[in-house]
């Protein structure tokens, strides 16, 4: 296997790409639109033999991805053959229809921090978990990120990391995402990690979440017996 040293946020880690792990879905909001869903699509493709579909629409929670609400804010697709679509708006595809066109054997997930503008938990909650129910009765496994640490907002991350966890737990994987990140002072929009001080984080941060999922990839890669 090859190997390729990174650092992460003051942390030294070496990056081991897994065996053939199937078919991966990636589905995110507008962190996934930008240089962390940029990074990210390109590790999970790294991995030999994968097929990787992935779909991010800015401003999405798991609702737009059964309804198909449009985007105002930003898309990035790339499909299985590699073919790339990007624009500022458009539908957000419906997450049935891509479990059938990848057919994964595992589902990446990077949504939550747009629940920070819904006052019902309970909504959150079962929003959420009405993914992981989908990801779980489709026999794949399932790698669920959460938002990034924010300058804009910050208060309410917390509740965000709570109602995520209670969501998906035990059926997903869940990586905090906010212990390998850290908002640039200055710069950016206070939010997304899409200005020059941001992109090297969301680099950094794809790296970390690449890394933690490794166990699974090749757990994935082990053939049934």
């Amino acid at each position: 296997m090859r190997k390729r040293v990174f650092t992460s946020l003051s942390l030294l880690a070496v990056l081991v790409i897994p065996a053939a792990a199937g078919n991966i879905l990636f589905i995110g909001d507008s962190h996934s639109v930008g240089p962390f869903g940029w990074k990210m699509d390109a590790l999970l493709r790294s991995v030999p033999g994968t097929k990787v579909g992935t779909y991010s629409s800015c401003g999405s929670i798991f609702q737009w991805w059964e309804t198909g609400k449009a985007t105002p804010c930003g898309y990035f697709f790339r499909n299985t053959a590699g073919k790339t679509e990007k624009g500022d708006k458009g539908p957000t595809p419906i997450f049935d229809a891509l479990l059938k066109e990848v057919k994964p054997t595992l589902v990446v997930v990077e949504l939550g921090a747009n629940y920070a503008g819904y006052e019902s938990d309970d909504f959150a909650v079962g929003d959420m978990r009405k993914l992981v129910r989908k990801i779980s009765d489709s026999g794949a496994a399932c790698f669920w990120i959460t938002k990034p640490d924010a300058r804009k907002g910050k208060d309410t991350i917390p509740r965000i990391l709570q109602l995520t966890h209670k969501a998906v737990t035990p059926y997903c994987a869940y990586f905090d995402s906010t212990l390998v990140t850290k908002y640039p002072a200055e710069g950016g929009d206070g939010v997304h990690y899409w200005s020059k001080e941001g992109a090297p984080i969301a680099n950094a941060w794809a790296e970390a979440v690449f890394f933690a999922m490794k166990p699974l990839l090749d757990k994935l890669s082990v053939p049934k017996k």
